[in-house]
């Protein structure tokens, strides 16, 4: 009983604190509405200042558990080491990119697609704003699921439920966004439960940070798909779902509904579970 209800606090909190990252946001967007009533701000620079504006999360933690001295406590839900940062963020971005990538060009390929060019040099300062609003975005959501909820949730119930329920936690948070289908959510289940192996394996969230940034940042701004239902972020290309092939496109919501990423994230994330039992100080109880 007494776990059941941690998980239950724990998950509260987590909630809490994804709400908190949208507060910036929606600040920025309830002030345009006011001194400019009826503009939209259903628009890339609206979306990058919302990005940009999760940085208020880790800020928050950071301070916190400082406040209270409890740096153990830190080292658990904001777990960064400080040695080969650049290699494991590099990596992370490069798993991250190449892996969307392959997944849209399947997807291109067997006509789940039509893209066009709609890149224009005065896109350049967003281009970069929402590199790294990406990156910001995607490290913080890792921060919550992967560091805060598993973190806690594997002192409490050890790793297999941590990783289970950090996945959860993270598809679950993704339900009212537009387009959302089951298979949308089976989609960022296997997304959660890739990030949660490599935030066990490595020990650390530069790895999947860096990889959650990259996927998003290669959906929406680079080849212009609905980022989990977000559409109107294309800077570079604009690519537009054709009817009829949803397992190709995943449809409304977005490629991680589609049957094509859901396989890839499964056999990346089997990869993943082979190389970080060979490799990893970390291991998995697989018996």
């Amino acid at each position: 009983m007494k776990k059941t209800l941690f998980v239950i606090k724990t998950l509260i909190l987590a909630f809490l604190l994804l709400s908190l990252a949208s507060i910036p946001g929606g600040f920025a967007m309830g002030f345009s509405s006011a001194s400019n009533p009826g503009a939209s701000t259903d628009t890339p620079v609206f979306l990058t200042i919302t990005l940009i504006g999760e940085i208020i999360v880790p800020i928050y933690l950071l301070i916190y558990y400082r406040a209270k001295n409890n740096l153990d406590a830190l080292d658990i839900v904001m777990p960064f080491k400080k040695d080969k940062i650049a290699q494991k963020f590099g990596i992370g971005y490069l798993i991250g990119f190449l892996t969307f990538t392959i997944v849209f060009a399947v997807a291109v390929f067997g006509g789940g697609f039509t893209t066009k060019i709609v890149w224009s040099s005065k896109n350049i300062v967003l281009f970069v704003l929402m590199l790294i609003g990406f990156l910001i975005q995607g490290t913080t959501e890792e921060i919550v699921c992967r560091g805060y909820v598993q973190g806690r949730i594997t002192e409490k119930l050890g790793v297999f439920w941590a990783i289970a329920l950090s996945a959860l936690f993270f598809a679950s948070g993704h339900l009212g966004n537009a387009g959302v289908s089951l298979e949308g959510f089976v989609g960022l289940l296997a997304f959660g439960i890739l990030t949660a192996l490599l935030r066990f394996y490595t020990g650390d969230l530069w790895l999947c940070g860096a990889l959650h940034g990259a996927w998003n940042f290669a959906e929406g701004p680079f080849f212009g798909t609905p980022v989990s239902g977000i559409s109107g972020t294309e800077l570079l290309f604009k690519s537009t779902s054709v009817p009829h092939h949803p397992w190709l496109n995943g449809g409304a919501f977005g490629i991680e509904a589609s049957l094509t990423c859901i396989i890839i994230l499964i056999l990346l994330s089997a990869l993943t579970v082979y190389l970080g039992q060979k490799y990893s100080v970390n291991k998995l109880d697989l018996n």
